[in-house]
């Protein structure tokens, strides 16, 4: 799979992982308020410098 293709959809992947996560704390009360807000953005820092590594584009010459 050619992951340089696929930044966007990635992205979007991680953002509603994150998403879930938060609304797991918020609504569902699974962990505390505090714990969603850290995983919540735990996720979407870590995830986007995982695929904005994964998927940098080549060097223009």
């Amino acid at each position: 799979m050619d992951l340089k293709s696929k930044r966007k959809e990635l992205q979007a992947v991680n953002g509603a992982v994150g998403l879930v996560l938060g609304l797991g704390g918020y609504i569902g009360q699974l962990y505390s308020a505090s714990l969603a807000t850290f995983l919540m953005f735990a996720v979407w820092i870590v995830g986007a410098t995982v695929i904005n590594l994964c998927t940098d584009p080549a060097n223009k010459k």
